[in-house]
């Protein structure tokens, strides 16, 4: 039943902590300034929570309705609730207090039973989907909603949650409504004053840079909505973590489809195994051409940006990913992206020698992070949460016309935390950790894979050999509780004496497929212990401090600009 009471942003994430701490810990920590309260980091909840708006961007004039859904999960503490409204520019909040859904927004620091000093403390409050407030959107501009969930004297955070929205003070803009190509050939810059909807594809000229400012808001629909940086053209796509630039699907909140729109296809002048050709996967098949000679070429910056329900799977030859990099380069900045709900691969490189740091990709249907054609790029802090139905974590080739064929695809991966639809769903359908096929071959180090349908790792076709003649490596890895098997059961390929790794629980503190996740290690894991994580190297594209096992250590780094779970929890109509 969906209560209509009050108690509490699209995005639901845990609050940023330096570990999973005990109590007694606490008096030692240092204090931070949030807001209006000193705040101590404190142990972290497994509660569930996830605070969302009925849209992500309003036009002035518009209702907006605010819902939230809040179990305990068997936490039975007593915590102090604050939830507001804020302007991500300004800083100026308006709290909201325990009363009906048209509540009145007060100026005055307030928990949500109203109280203005001695804040009341109780037990999790149980919700479902409850509208907690209805009302006119405030001025134009980058706005959240924000719970922060207190420890009982309201001094230190537990759990935060945001859901971040805009409210557009220009019109908004509709590319290719009438099914038309948009060529964007002079430089372009997209403002987060203006809602974009992109209905047909969108290229970037050779030439061109389009400039995308942190917050913007850009809805798409239609199998034929796309965005691609041609060869040579640059996406300056800067967001920040408390403004995400947002590309994601123009339907309601909660009915949004994997596969409503295309996504986002970058293409550069790096090298890849075909030398020079049309990118796979992008629309229309006879224009976009990639790769080259130079390892070096930048196609701009991507920082901070989903893309959302993205994905089309025309053909066998035809399937745009969510992000797709083709023959793209190292000067390419890619740093905290995020594909979530895709209709096919989440993230996948072709060719190139691009770097991802920070890089999610949760609920993808095919594979979350693939590459082929000769990907030589590096990446460290990667985060996979395997949908229930979906594929394989890593998928990797070579490429099938030439097992050998160079450069030969060899990415070097630092920090990954993988986790298998089993985790969520003990009836999962998900495939292999990682697929190693085709030629490819892999440097990895500090991972955690846990929870897959079938193998932790599977290595086909040569890769084998690349293993045992020391090509490829992977070493200081957890594998736990993959195809149901124990040990070395969990790798096929004839790898067991080449894969270093340990196999015992990692102790996540919470990775279900929901608002919220928290995959960094509980006090106590294996993933924390001194001498268990490799140095990454000192080369200049690594941070050489992540000596731990997992793309998590002490900060939770999905948090405020991330967004999770099924689509139906969202749903209320």
């Amino acid at each position: 039943m969906r209560k209509h009471w009050f108690h509490w942003a699209v995005v639901a994430v845990l609050s940023t902590l330096p570990l999973v701490m005990s109590a007694q810990d606490m008096p030692d920590m240092p204090m931070e300034t949030n807001g209006d309260m000193a705040v101590h980091p404190v142990a972290a909840s497994t509660m569930r929570a996830a605070l969302w708006t009925n849209k992500l961007g309003y036009a002035g004039g518009e209702e907006m309705r605010v819902y939230l859904t809040l179990d305990a999960m068997g936490d039975m503490d007593e915590y102090t609730y604050f939830v507001y409204r804020e302007n991500i520019e300004t800083g100026m909040r308006q709290y909201l207090p325990a009363q009906s859904d048209g509540a009145m927004l007060g100026d005055a620091l307030m928990d949500t039973l109203g109280a203005t000093e001695m804040f009341q403390a109780m037990p999790v409050p149980e919700h479902d989907q409850s509208l907690i407030w209805r009302g006119a959107v405030p001025a134009p501009g980058l706005w959240h909603w924000v719970l922060e969930v207190r420890s009982a004297d309201a001094t230190q955070v537990v759990k935060r949650a945001y859901a971040k929205f805009v409210v557009s003070q220009a019109p908004e803009v509709v590319l290719g409504a009438d099914g038309t190509d948009t060529e964007i050939s002079t430089d372009t810059t997209w403002t987060n004053d203006t809602i974009y909807r992109i209905r047909h594809q969108v290229f970037v000229n050779a030439g061109a840079t389009l400039t995308i400012e942190a917050g913007t808001l850009i809805l798409a629909s239609g199998q034929n909505a796309v965005l691609v940086v041609e060869a040579g053209a640059k996406i300056m796509a800067e967001g920040r973590r408390e403004a995400p630039i947002v590309m994601t699907c123009d339907q309601p909140v909660g009915q949004r489809p994997s596969g409503c729109w295309a996504g986002l296809i970058v293409l550069g002048n790096a090298p890849m195994t075909r030398g020079t050709g049309l990118a796979e996967g992008v629309i229309p098949e006879t224009r976009p051409v990639y790769g080259g000679d130079d390892p070096t070429d930048s196609s701009g910056v991507l920082r901070y940006v989903r893309v959302e329900f993205a994905g089309v799977d025309f053909n066998p030859e035809t399937q745009p990913n969510a992000f797709g990099f083709h023959g793209v380069g190292s000067g390419t900045v890619i740093d905290h992206i995020q594909a979530h709900e895709g209709e096919d691969d989440g993230i996948e490189f072709f060719g190139g020698t691009a770097n991802c740091m920070y890089c999610v990709s949760s609920g993808s249907k095919d594979d979350s992070l693939d590459w082929a054609f000769g990907w030589q790029g590096t990446g460290q802090f990667i985060f996979i949460q395997q949908d229930t139905s979906g594929d394989n974590g890593i998928e990797a080739d070579n490429d099938s016309q030439g097992f050998d064929r160079t450069p030969r695809s060899h990415p070097k991966l630092y920090n990954l935390t993988m986790v298998g639809g089993v985790v969520q769903d003990l009836n999962t359908t998900s495939g292999d950790g990682m697929r190693i096929r085709v030629g490819t071959a892999i440097t990895a180090r500090n991972v955690i894979l846990t929870g897959f349908g079938d193998d932790a790792l599977d290595v086909r076709d040569n890769s084998p050999s690349l293993f045992m003649d020391g090509t490829s490596s992977i070493a200081n890895t957890i594998l736990h509780a993959n195809g149901g098997n124990e040990g070395a059961d969990q790798l096929n390929g004839l790898v067991e004496g080449d894969v270093m790794f340990v196999d015992t629980d990692p102790m996540l503190v919470n990775v279900r497929f929901e608002a919220n996740p928290d995959p960094r290690p509980a006090l106590g894991s294996p993933a924390l212990l001194i001498g268990s994580g490799a140095t990454p190297p000192s080369d200049g594209a690594l941070d050489t401090s992540a000596q731990f096992v997992g793309a998590f250590g002490a900060e939770n780094w999905l948090e405020e600009w991330t967004f999770f779970g099924d689509e139906f929890d969202y749903d209320v109509f």
